[in-house]
């Protein structure tokens, strides 16, 4: 009788059911339409109806994927998300297919799956149409190409396949371009342990550079044509343009908030075996000791390949959150290979040595714990609108709720109007301005006003002087000050407004009604990106 678990004798049919059900569970999750979309989703949406080159923080690839969706499903929630559910299914199948039968790895690949699910990183990135959807599916293809390319440097199909997710990750996010930094790295890894082949080297370059220029051409063609706005927000962004240098150069109190949000996002428990999984690596990959220890060419040229996929993107923005605010998803790519790294570490099945932290201990099972938290962090990620808790200290998804609400609101007060159909909805932030786009009745092209605030894709849009003589509905998640208003309108009249969302409350938000609108725009040309 064999005692083995039937995870680890057949982890392809394990890691196959839990890919099919936890896919399964986020479409009905989509479908039952718990959470209203968040501003980025809802920008992205409105993207698809100015088809562009490029866009003001971003490339075109997010825009293309919801046009996509939405054509077949409906511009709706459903629509605009379901493109993150598919990309996540792509995800898990890339992880199996990669760890298990390219690196050898089969029940790595089964924890991989296990932790993309466990993870709440990959657990927003699962059902959020986000800019990391696409780049997480290009990244991990990217991996395990250049992977493939370097085992065996005569194929050509792998050199094919990363210069076209390198054009495509580039056309998602910018953050693709660190693929070359892996790879450089990676290659100097590989020449210190005399397995680099310079066929590998030239076609690898090549393939790269074209995958870049393509990908790059449009964007550069769009910043050509608007200023280069896009560059200078993320210029801007990145603490790197002259308004954006902090003084000093070094800042001690962003680094605690940045650190903690990594093992918030990852979880204690995986962090752990991530970190101990990306050591272990790099003494195998980049010591000669470690690499004799290994006795594998094979594993020694993944430990080379995965410890800088983490250590490099990872140690960065680590060392750059001293410098400037780095947003917690910004090292998202760096745990493509950190959670293969995790996974390898959890087969082994301990963090810091047999005599110390063993998750096959009875004292400490970390292993088995890590995956029933996970699966409670699962059900409770995918039913959050039904939770029954109406506060946003004990339901922080609270936020995301209210925009349904919103949406019927602003249908009373249109209709309450003199002439319904001669109504424009605006904001002057560019995350109310998107989601008034998708919610307002008719889903009607909103406007984004400049009162003192950066620049945003709005600003490169249409603005609504043609429209003197209309009234207009002004929402904003804070007080309103009415003077700018008033400028622009007849009368101004201010209300608050506290949205509700099945079992709880969403924000509030304070909506102006408007009157007889000018023809004058706020136009400001302050140079904030």
């Amino acid at each position: 009788m064999n005692n083995t678990a039937i995870w680890q004798r057949h982890p392809y049919l394990v890691a196959a059911a839990i890919i099919v059900c936890t896919t399964c569970i986020r479409i009905a999750f989509l479908w039952s339409n718990q959470l209203d979309l968040v501003y980025d989703e809802a920008q992205y949406w409105d993207w698809t109806r100015h088809m562009q080159l490029s866009y003001y923080s971003k490339g075109p690839l997010i825009a293309w994927i919801i046009k996509g969706w939405t054509t077949l499903l409906g511009n709706t929630q459903f629509g605009v998300r379901f493109g993150a559910v598919f990309n996540s299914f792509l995800t898990q199948s890339i992880l199996l297919y990669g760890l298990g039968r390219m690196m050898k790895r089969p029940v790595a690949a089964l924890w991989a799956v296990i932790l993309a699910n466990t993870i709440p990183l990959f657990l927003a990135s699962g059902v959020l149409m986000t800019t990391d959807s696409p780049l997480l599916v290009c990244w991990l293809v990217a991996l395990f190409a250049v992977y493939a390319a370097s085992e065996n440097p005569e194929r050509k199909m792998p050199y094919v396949l990363l210069g076209a997710v390198m054009a495509l990750g580039i056309l998602a996010k910018y953050m693709m371009l660190a693929m070359v930094g892996v790879v450089f790295f990676y290659c100097i890894g590989l020449w210190r342990r005399q397995m680099l082949s310079k066929i590998f080297v030239k076609r690898v370059a090549i393939a790269m550079a074209v995958g870049t220029v393509v990908g790059f051409l449009p964007i550069l063609i769009w910043n050509l044509q608007n200023d280069w706005v896009g560059f200078r927000h993320v210029a801007k962004l990145a603490g790197v343009n002259k308004d954006a240098v902090a003084k000093p150069f070094f800042r001690f109190d962003r680094f605690p908030e940045y650190f903690g949000s990594q093992i918030g996002l990852i979880t204690p428990w995986w962090f752990a075996f991530l970190i101990f999984g990306g050591w272990t690596a790099l003494k195998q990959g980049w010591t000669k000791k470690g690499a004799e220890i290994l006795g594998d060419n094979r594993k020694v040229r993944q430990a080379i390949l995965l410890s800088t996929g983490f250590w490099m993107l990872w140690g960065f923005f680590i060392f750059w959150s001293f410098h400037t605010r780095i947003y917690p998803n910004w090292s998202a790519m760096s745990y493509a290979a950190g959670i293969i790294l995790a996974a390898i570490a959890v087969e082994q099945g301990h963090v810091w040595g047999k005599n110390a932290l063993v998750i096959r201990s009875k004292r400490i099972p970390l292993r088995k714990t890590g995956v029933v938290i996970g699966i409670v962090l699962f059900l409770v990620m995918h039913s959050l609108g039904e939770l029954p808790f109406r506060t946003r200290s004990f339901n922080p998804a609270m936020r995301l709720m209210g925009w349904t609400d919103m949406s019927s609101k602003l249908q009373e007060l249109t209709e309450s109007m003199p002439h319904p159909d001669k109504v424009f909805y605006f904001s002057d932030r560019y995350g109310v301005t998107a989601n008034l786009s998708f919610y307002a009745p008719g889903q009607p092209q909103a406007f984004c006003a400049d009162f003192g605030r950066r620049k945003a894709q709005y600003d490169l849009w249409e603005t609504p002087e043609d429209k003197t003589g209309w009234d207009a509905i002004f929402v904003r998640h804070k007080p309103i000050d009415v003077r700018p208003l008033k400028k622009l309108f007849e009368s101004v009249k201010v209300m608050e407004y506290q949205t509700t969302h099945t079992n709880g409350y969403g924000p509030k938000y304070y909506i102006a009604i408007l009157k007889n609108y000018n023809g004058e725009w706020p136009k400001r040309d302050s140079g904030s990106y």
